[in-house]
């Protein structure tokens, strides 16, 4: 099958669902003179389109204009080049609904979602689709409507085809001029499955005990579930034979092998550089939680790997209980006030899974 041209000039870009990823994403292709428009929720939209988009770095603030609309694709407009997915995964077959009528026959539709398994829900359910498999490795959050906050300069995007016709090359330079470094990958389950070990680290434990990633890193015995966590993982993608990859400003391969040495050498290594980077900074799992939102994202990250586990015959018994925990916790706020701040708790249920 050939490959499908990539749209030239300057492309129209949608970002659907556009909090701090897709901001950031639409922010740096707007300064490049890309049409962008954010399709996300207010306050954050109408604060964009009264005030511009602002992008923070290093404690200097700049301004992007973009085209915003609400929640719905009505005030959007099209065709598209280009439309990015950046909702969480237990919204994604309501948002691929809603998008239907943004998806015109040239259309490349982007997943850039955490977790695994949301580009194979989209692919059943729009097999036509042409799609791609996106990643941002920069950390970032939405401090206050309209304003995008990028704490560090390390990272960038990495990008896959997930349909054969699609040619990302053409947006990884247009990624590269927009400042964010870019990185094409051939195997995008490799590249997600990579990117899915970083985003367990610090996150499931950090939600639980809501206590930030440093505690965690600092506690011989947590760690020890973090780290048994993440060779559950890897294991799991060795059986399917995805090779952990390189990603943007994330040297992965290394982490595995430092997580495979002893385990209080290996939190020696790690834990000033994960956890005391990461500092105070909540994972994505802790803000699902705090919202009250009665779901996490916890089904595309341990959970995938319990599933992905179960059917390559892999056990998974640390994530399997961080999952369930993660689901009872979800669904049942008095079940976390259980585990708040109470990690001798989580250790004596993680016990009964694994033997340090």
């Amino acid at each position: 099958m050939s490959e499908r041209p990539a749209p030239d000039g300057q492309s129209r870009f949608l970002l659907f669902g556009a909090g701090a990823v897709g901001s950031l994403l639409g922010a740096r292709l707007a300064a490049t003179g890309s049409e962008v428009t954010l399709v996300g929720r207010p306050p954050h939209v109408d604060t964009v389109a009264r005030d511009g988009l602002r992008t923070m770095v290093a404690g200097k603030v700049s301004s992007q204009s973009v085209r915003a609309a609400r929640q719905t694709l009505a005030e959007a407009g099209g065709p598209f080049d280009y439309v990015f997915l950046t909702v969480k995964g237990y919204d994604t077959l309501d948002a691929v609904q809603q998008l239907a009528a943004a998806l015109g026959p040239g259309t490349i539709l982007g997943s850039f979602q955490n977790g695994v398994g949301n580009e194979e829900t989209i692919a059943s359910a729009i097999p036509d689709q042409a799609l791609l498999a996106g990643s941002l490795t920069l950390p970032v959050s939405l401090d206050e409507p309209g304003l995008v906050h990028q704490h560090s300069r390390r990272g960038g995007v990495a990008l896959a085809p997930v349909s054969p016709e699609v040619n990302v090359a053409p947006l990884v330079r247009k990624l590269d001029v927009a400042g964010l470094k870019g990185r094409r990958y051939t195997d995008f389950r490799s590249m997600k499955w990579s990117k899915l070990l970083l985003n367990m680290l610090g996150n499931a434990q950090s939600a639980i005990l809501d206590l930030p990633p440093s505690h965690v890193f600092a506690d011989s015995e947590l760690f020890g579930y973090e780290r048994a966590a993440f060779m559950e993982a890897v294991a799991v993608m060795e059986k399917m034979r995805l090779p952990i990859v390189v990603l943007p400003g994330f040297p992965v391969p290394t982490l595995s092998r430092v997580m495979k040495l002893p385990r209080l050498l290996a939190q020696m290594i790690l834990e000033p550089r994960i956890g005391g980077a990461r500092g105070s900074k909540m994972p994505s799992l802790w803000w699902d939680l705090s919202r009250g939102k009665g779901r996490t994202e916890a089904a595309y990250l341990n959970g995938a790997v319990v599933d992905a586990g179960r059917l390559q015959g892999v056990p998974t018994p640390v994530n399997s209980v961080l999952w369930a925990l993660l689901e009872k916790v979800t669904k049942t706020p008095a079940e976390w006030e259980r585990y708040r701040r109470q990690p001798d708790r989580l250790k004596q249920l993680l016990r009964t899974a694994v033997r340090l």
